[in-house]
């Protein structure tokens, strides 16, 4: 079984006696003053418990011989033995206090986690279901239930107790702190929280999936990848994970096996927007166009005021040679949100289409606007540009683009002297000497060439640079 680090929960003031109980630990020798009360004693004993658990258990068995049986202190005294490893002697103070607060989840979720440190496997798993019927909302609760089900080998309850911790993870305060810092974009911040809590509890799925999303958004897809597929493994219902798993898949150019999970993640969901949509993209990659044509339709149909949908629709309609479409697609866009830029521009790129005075007008309005995302304006800055040069006033289209690739230029890093110093080398080594030396190096043959790449991978320009050889036709 893989091992599982979760301590016991350290509040234990359910379990105190109520404060009229709180007594004096000890005197002072000559003077017989109270050096401090139960409660303080226990505090320190249990801010010991990380620096140093033995000198906490020392303490606390200090605090014993004055309060004998003193359940927070027995409490915080099986947590001592468990930090140090005595999972025997965790045992044996949890078992007499869980029988004598049977109603304590908390204090049910400790003695499942002793239980199955101890190897007693069965009865670890009907002291965590205790523990989960008493309280539902314990999250880490519910992982240890299914680390000692997976152990088990029965994965379908295992399941099922991992998809309740992610239910009830969602206020867990680690996992909403690494939430806030990915809103925030502090993605160092959010990977030291995540690699954090996977330290401590290595099958969280809820934090394993957060993580493969923060790699996702670094482009490291492999790891994502990877992530997904162990959360997977141990919670195969985790509809999100799956979904992202997906999405990966197909960022990752791999379209058979992104079809085959998202067919998973539709099993489970048919309505699921977002793997509709993703499939529909997918299906294009592969050029099925016309089957994802028609899942378009439906989606636009179910979803009419999704602008995103009639965007992709639009540019599926485009690749297809449906261009009427297209520019209706594109125009349902801009009339659900006027400032979207990204269609405004798919209209100028249509390289055919002409926008009217109306649109112009509606364009510049639209530019004037103070709180338009830096997407937006850029996209409406090179549509006016385009717009303008069809209709031959080239100054105010070259204002236009001018400022549309002041926009662009500040989210490239884009280095001048580096380019200027690879053409440089370029220059100096590709010679006419260069090229004489290799005089009938390459294939003769009259053959027709395919040229075969992955979207993206520069293919058009290999055709272009072929073409422009005196003897490609």
């Amino acid at each position: 079984m893989q091992r599982t680090t979760c301590l016991p929960l350290r509040t234990s003031t359910d379990l105190h006696p109520p404060p009229a109980n709180i007594v004096p630990v000890r005197a002072t020798g000559a003077h017989g003053h109270a050096v401090g009360t139960l409660q303080q004693a226990l505090d320190h004993a249990e801010h010991l418990l990380d620096r140093d658990p033995a000198l906490a258990a020392a303490q606390l068995d200090e605090i014993l011989q004055v309060s004998a049986g003193h359940p927070g202190a027995l409490r915080l005294l099986a947590t001592a033995r468990s930090l140090q490893g005595d999972w025997p002697g965790a045992l044996a103070i949890l078992l007499p206090l869980a029988q004598g607060h049977p109603d304590s989840a908390s204090l049910q979720f400790e003695l499942g986690v002793a239980l199955m440190r101890n190897g007693c496997r069965e009865e670890g798993i009907l002291a965590l279901r205790r523990a989960v019927a008493l309280q539902p909302d314990l999250p880490q609760a519910w992982r240890v239930l299914g680390d000692c089900l997976v152990a088990a080998a029965r994965l379908e309850p295992a399941n099922a107790a991992y998809l309740n911790h992610v239910r009830h993870s969602v206020r867990d305060p680690q996992l909403m702190a690494a939430a806030k810092a990915l809103v925030e974009n502090r993605i160092p911040d959010a990977e030291a929280i995540l690699r954090e809590r996977l330290k401590q509890a290595p099958t969280d799925v809820a934090a394993m999936r957060m993580l493969a999303e923060l790699a996702a958004r670094l482009e490291r897809n492999e790891d994502a990848a990877h992530l997904l597929e162990r959360c997977l493994e141990l919670a195969p219902g985790f509809l999100e994970a799956r979904w992202n798993h997906a999405l990966i898949l197909h960022r990752s150019n791999r379209p058979r096996d992104a079809l085959a999970e998202i067919a998973r993640v539709l099993a489970m969901d048919p309505t699921h927007a977002g793997c509709l949509n993703l499939k529909a993209a997918v299906l294009c990659r592969i050029g099925n166009y016309e089957e994802a044509l028609a899942l378009y339709r439906e989606l636009v149909r179910d979803h009419p005021g999704t602008v995103t949908l009639w965007l992709s629709y639009g540019h599926a309609l485009k690749t297809a040679d449906h261009i009427r479409e297209a520019v209706a697609a594109y125009r349902r866009c801009v009339e659900l949100k006027p400032s979207f830029g990204e269609a405004w521009w798919s209209l100028a790129n249509l390289k055919t289409f002409r926008f009217d005075t109306a649109d112009i007008a509606a364009m510049r309005q639209q530019s004037l606007h103070a709180v338009l995302s830096d997407e937006d304006r850029l996209h409406l800055e090179f549509a006016l540009g385009k717009a303008l040069e069809d209709v031959e006033d080239c100054a105010a289209s070259f204002r236009h683009y001018a400022r549309g690739n002041a926009i662009r230029r500040a989210q490239l890093p884009y280095d001048a002297g580096e380019t200027t110093s690879r053409v440089a080398y370029i220059r100096k080594h590709y010679t006419r000497e260069f090229f004489a030396e290799r005089a009938g190096s390459g294939c003769v043959a009259p053959d027709p060439i395919f040229v075969v790449g992955l979207p993206r991978a520069g293919s058009t320009l290999i055709e272009q640079i072929l073409a422009s050889h005196s003897l490609i036709e």
